[in-house]
């Protein structure tokens, strides 16, 4: 039990993947009809919130604690507290046929976890990464929001702009962190494949952060600004095209090509490539020529979940003092994940059950395949 609560990474990694799985199966028999349950909420509304705080609030809590310990130079959250924190994600989900056990639980699970980062920020004074926790309060806030709506506190909230907010903002998270580890890991295996003695040429190196980078961030701000608060749509069809144009120049610019012969670096490349896609979408379903489901989905199973599957492997990897080195199951998970958000695209597009079903399908064997591998490396001794 020690060893599970010595790093956030391992119990939420953990549980995230094996929740995920359980809870997009769910999903399935409900909307099929093959599993009617009798609860208050509406089914759709807790498949989207679910997967978004499941899943996906167990990766940001095991990542920034874990990262929040090299940025502040702290030692990692560890022990009671991450135990309590960790109880308070579960008892989120485990609370599923009662949206106020539900809403209480998620409540404490976001206030602890920002205490917890702040506490590390501030006392390290790392105001470089106080942007990260604003993000993280917002994530706080937009869930009590949608937590309101559900119970009726406030019933003029429109629970679909509350999940959109939320989604937006892990992909503002990811443009943040992500356009920093990228590059940072890409030029480090690069300069590790250089001959003994020799010095990269910058020009092959992923150029450093500059004014491309703050052009695309600043962009995809306003972009998600213009999808959450339902700007004109003559005002957010020429942001989006920006944002997609601004943000594939900033993906060129990682130099991409250069790592094809590691999965565990273009793996990261392509979860970035799917974030542009999902942009992209999204803009299109604005002009009216494509469901904004299909952008949703490259954007949670594209996106982000390919995401935190590159990631969480890393981070199993290197805080158990494994090498950093892929594995053909995580690189059958990195692929099924795409083709479980080509084919749920397909889905939002042409329709049909089966193509629904077959992205659950690919998307339940993709984590298997990532659990197969890495449940022992979190659950297990460092080396």
């Amino acid at each position: 039990m020690d060893r599970l609560f010595s790093y956030a990474f391992r119990p939420f990694f953990l549980l995230g993947i094996i929740y995920s799985m359980s809870a997009i199966i769910l999903w399935i028999l409900i909307w099929s009809g093959n599993l009617v349950l009798d609860w208050s909420r509406a089914p759709v509304h807790w498949h989207a919130h679910d997967m978004m705080m499941g899943l996906m609030a167990a990766a940001i809590a095991g990542f920034l604690l874990t990262a929040v310990a090299n940025w502040a130079s702290r030692p990692p959250v560890a022990g009671w507290p991450l135990a309590i924190l960790v109880t308070f994600w579960l008892a989120g989900r485990l609370a599923m046929l009662s949206p106020t056990l539900s809403a209480m639980a998620d409540g404490l699970f976001w206030l602890l976890l920002c205490m917890l980062v702040a506490r590390e920020l501030f006392s390290a004074r790392n105001k470089r990464n106080y942007k990260v926790l604003a993000v993280l309060v917002a994530l706080s806030v937009s869930d009590m929001l949608f937590h309101a709506g559900e119970l009726q506190l406030l019933p003029d909230i429109d629970l679909q702009r509350v999940l959109w907010a939320q989604l937006w903002l892990v992909i503002v998270l990811i443009n943040v962190i992500g356009g920093r580890v990228i590059p940072a890991f890409t030029g480090n295996w690069l300069r590790r494949r250089a001959p003994m003695g020799e010095t990269v040429s910058p020009s092959k190196l992923p150029e450093p952060f500059g004014l491309v980078d703050q052009i695309a961030i600043s962009l995809l701000l306003l972009f998600a600004s213009s999808v959450i608060f339902q700007w004109p749509v003559a005002v957010a069809i020429p942001l989006g095209f920006s944002c997609f144009v601004a943000q594939c120049w900033r993906l060129l610019r990682w130099k991409f090509w250069l790592t094809l012969s590691d999965p565990l670096v273009w793996m990261m490349h392509l979860s970035y490539a799917w974030l542009v896609t999902g942009i992209l979408l999204w803009t299109l379903s604005l002009a009216g020529v494509m469901s904004v489901s299909a952008a949703v989905h490259a954007l949670t199973i594209g996106a982000i979940t390919s995401m935190i599957v590159s990631v969480g492997a890393r981070a199993a990897l290197g805080h158990t003092g494994r090498a950093l080195k892929s594995h053909y199951l995580l690189t059958c998970a990195i692929v099924l994940l795409s083709l479980a958000a080509l084919t749920r695209i397909v889905a939002a597009i042409a329709g049909g059950q089966l193509w629904l079903e077959m992205a659950t399908g690919l998307w339940v064997l993709a984590l298997l395949c990532f659990a197969v591998r890495y449940v022992p490396i979190l659950i297990g001794p460092a080396k």
